[in-house]
């Protein structure tokens, strides 16, 4: 996909990242947004929206304007090289290295920002190990060297201090020493300091807790912090970051800085929910709230809609937390809410949460239209069809969009609009197509294969929660599988205790709910996977899990049994009653046969407003791998067998079915078929009021029961028709609403 798809009024010259940043891509000078107290900017979003391709964008584009680190907390590396020396590396300083290797070389205006306060700072922690042999240690703060750009006054004193360690511990490297290792480090490092590196070092760690304003008690209590673990290396991590952004500070601060750098620079950490990223922004975010400011505009990735859990001290987002939509035609306002205790405030009180922007319908066309390329296009009614698929299945999804594209691209469909074609064009018929071979951006080439594989590995393998149990990570695709027809908790439990008979670990469906939104995936009340194009993507692969759909149909058969126990009148949350729920399953797994008689058998004994419900909550079925007769029994041209009202509630049935499956675009017939057998039914119940009228009088109770069913049918048939003819689904769902049909 193009890599700025979708980002136009984030990336253009007058945007958020321009105005942040104060410089265009440009290069031209723009007025900065807030300060001197900077927000921390969240791009937040679940998986497939764009966060991490916005990130690379701001760098590739404004990167060579303004000096920029980026950082995949996600990645493993700043961990195994961690693992590499545990007691003198963490993946915080790590981290902490690798971005200001990338400050040391940026080549624009400027010049190279050096970070002696961080080098100072490592090399601390490096010769703090007094455990280690000398010679291991020398190397460890040799190692560091690099983060000094050659020449800079601050290189020569610290290359004239190691050397003198270097003289020092010559005759001593097979002893472990570590104590008159820092020692001499830190005496050879201020006895050459000038007066204003002295004073450089002594603003930045004689501010260290317990150093009393002396930086050399600063750097060892650091470096002794750092040995201890816990909290204590914690604390010693965030005050490493804040050297470095003191660091970045100081060259702008300085007389060539002052004269040669424009605007700020900036920090990208993309996947900053994860535990790095955490570690690095939680010191960012309590130095901030303390009054500690600096110029370090840091822009990182979240998937969670609040930002992460980590933001607040309990609970969920406060409403008054600061949030901004793309495409709201204003720059977001933000400044610190006041009051706040420092070491006591929530995070997220110095935080702006942006949330990444959908493709909107005129995007997405034209994002299909540029993947087509100069292939010939399809008649009007397959484009449109192809359009409406693309669109219910991604939710405006930016990667969703271009992977479906692809794919659709290489499908023909025949010229026609005649209505038994809009079969041709399934959401099934899209995921099922296949992405052309390519390759993988390493050289290597792809097989083509059904978008719905490339998806479910871009979307949900290679991006598994941080805190999923590792004895669960080979099996979690399956497990989602499974509850991909499952509603609420209680539904999912029950799948997820027969999926997981037999195994020592069980992962309940509370904690997979949890990390599912930790994930970025929304909830919806009404299906336990909340995101229509995922639910979709799950359901196939469920279908074809086992031959001729064995572990679908399997799936249907035990939570029918499992609703079966419980009785047909058992109340159910989302289903009215455990009869509704149970059906419900017959329907997606065996056919309507059953559950039109079930509805023709509680027609007349439920409320008509519950039996509405229950109506639509059962024709909320995906139907897949079987013949669709829906149109054909909707329309009353197959023959049903039963009295009047079980066939116009056959055809009822399929005609909700069909509106409420939203798998295929509906055809024009709908509105009419939905129509038609409400206004018989409430003819029935007319008719039935009449009758017990002449038996009962005009104050019978049933006469008020089926007048007052007659009523709302006809008022019923109104709004179902008007809700489907305007491309509406007939019940609101979370997952949705927002996308209807076409």
């Amino acid at each position: 996909m193009p890599d700025e798809l979708g980002f136009d009024e984030l990336l253009d010259d007058g945007g958020l990242i321009a105005r942040l940043l104060g410089r265009t891509a440009a290069g031209r000078k723009r007025g900065l947004l807030y300060g001197p107290d900077l927000p921390v900017v969240l791009l937040v979003g679940g998986p497939g929206m764009g966060k991490g391709r916005l990130l690379r964008c701001i760098r590739d584009r404004f990167g060579p304007r303004v000096p920029t680190a980026y950082l995949d907390c996600g990645l493993n590396d700043c961990r195994e090289q961690a693992e590499q020396r545990p007691a003198s590396r963490s993946d915080v300083t790590e981290a902490l290295r690798q971005i200001a290797s990338q400050y040391g070389e940026w080549a624009g205006d400027g010049g190279k920002i050096a970070v002696p306060r961080l080098y100072a700072g490592l090399a601390a922690v490096a010769a703090s190990d007094r455990l280690a042999h000398a010679a291991p240690l020398v190397d460890e703060v040799a190692r560091l060297e690099g983060l000094l750009p050659p020449r800079s006054f601050w290189h020569g004193v610290l290359m004239g201090a190691a050397n003198n360690y270097l003289g020092f511990l010559g005759g001593l490297v097979t002893t472990p020493l570590a104590g008159p290792f820092i020692n001499a480090l830190l005496d050879g490092l201020f006895a050459r300091l000038s007066s204003e590196g002295k004073a450089a070092l002594a603003e930045c760690y004689g501010d260290y807790p317990g150093a009393g304003g002396n930086p050399q008690a600063g750097l060892r209590s650091l470096g002794g912090d750092f040995q201890q673990g816990g909290e204590a290396r914690r604390i010693a991590e965030g005050f490493l970051f804040r050297a470095l952004r003191q660091d970045v500070d100081a060259a702008y601060h300085s007389v060539r800085g002052r004269l040669s750098r424009v605007g700020r620079p900036a920090l990208l950490l993309d996947h900053a929910d994860d535990s790095l990223g955490r570690r690095l922004l939680k010191p960012v975010l309590e130095d901030r709230e303390r009054g500690h400011h600096d110029r370090l505009a840091v822009l990182a990735t979240a998937r969670r809609a609040d930002g992460g859990r980590f933001l607040h001290r309990a609970g969920g987002a406060p409403a008054k937390m600061a949030r901004w939509e793309p495409f709201t035609g204003a720059l977001p306002d933000w400044s610190r809410p006041p009051g706040g205790v420092p070491d006591h405030a929530p995070l997220w009180r110095g935080v702006l949460l942006v949330r990444m922007p959908v493709l909107t319908r005129d995007q997405q066309k034209a994002e299909l239209s540029r993947l087509r390329g100069d292939q010939e296009q399809p008649d009007t009614a397959v484009r449109l069809r192809i359009h409406s698929g693309v669109h219910r299945l991604s939710g405006g999804r930016p990667l969703f969009v271009t992977r479906l594209g692809e794919a659709a691209a290489a499908l023909t469909f025949p010229a026609t609009d005649d209505r038994t074609d809009c079969t041709d064009c399934t959401d099934w018929t899209l995921l099922d197509a296949r992405v052309p071979a390519g390759d993988d951006g390493e050289g290597r080439r792809v097989a083509d294969r059904p978008v719905a594989d490339v998806l479910i590995d871009e979307l949900v393998t290679c991006q598994r929660p941080e805190e999923l149990p590792p004895e669960h990570r080979g099996h979690w695709l399956d497990l989602l599988t499974h509850l991909s027809v499952a509603h609420d908790v209680e539904c999912a439990q029950t799948l997820m205790r027969a999926v997981q008979e037999g195994r020592d670990d069980h992962l309940s469906a509370y904690l997979i709910a949890d990390l599912l939104e930790d994930s970025g995936w929304p909830r919806c009340p009404r299906h336990f996977i909340g995101d229509l194009g995922l639910r979709r993507l799950l359901t196939r692969r469920l279908h074809l899990l086992r031959p001729g759909g064995a572990a679908w149909h399997t799936d249907h058969a035990l939570l029918q049994g499992h609703y079966r126990d419980l009785g047909n009148d058992h109340p159910d949350a989302l289903f009215k009653t455990a009869g509704a729920h149970r059906m419900h399953h017959l329907l997606a797994s065996d056919g309507a046969d059953l559950v039109t008689r079930y509805l023709a058998g509680t027609f007349l004994t439920r409320p008509t407003a519950e039996w509405c419900e229950e109506l639509l909550a059962i024709a909320d079925a995906a139907l897949i791998g079987a013949d669709d007769d829906r149109y054909a029994r909707a329309l009353g041209e197959v023959h049903v067998h039963g009295d009047t009202r079980r066939r116009l509630i056959d055809r009822l049935l399929h005609a909700v079915w069909l509106t409420e499956d939203r798998t295929q675009p509906l055809d024009e017939t709908v509105p009419g078929a939905l129509r038609g057998p409400l206004r018989g039914l409430s003819e029935e119940l007319a008719r039935i009021a009449d009758e017990a009228v002449r038996d009962q009088g005009p104050e019978g109770a049933d006469v008020a029961r089926a007048a007052e069913g007659a009523a709302l049918l006809v008022r019923m048939a109104r709004e179902w028709g008007d809700r489907a003819q305007d491309k509406q689904p007939l019940q609101r769902c979370g997952c949705t609403e927002h996308i209807g049909f076409g």
